[in-house]
């Protein structure tokens, strides 16, 4: 899913920041690694600037997880 928009270099240090940390167990040429990419920017485009905020926003909904992926979402 190609992203069509720009980001100030400061925004492209921070996906590389957040794509390290919350795609890292992706392929670098993954569509799901690629999908991460797309959110991250459109949370630049709303006004989500730090990797904390990315972080909570991306973060899985905990009550509607299996236990194997809870542990994850509670770490």
């Amino acid at each position: 899913m190609p992203h069509h928009s720009f980001a100030r270099p400061e925004q492209l240090e921070m996906l590389s920041k957040a794509l390290a940390e919350l795609g890292g167990h992706f392929p670098p040429d993954s569509p799901e690694r690629e999908a991460l990419a797309a959110k991250i920017m459109a949370l630049f485009e709303s006004g989500t600037d730090t990797l904390e905020e990315i972080k909570k926003a991306e973060r899985p909904r905990c009550h509607s997880m299996t236990p194997w992926a809870l542990v994850r979402c509670q770490g």
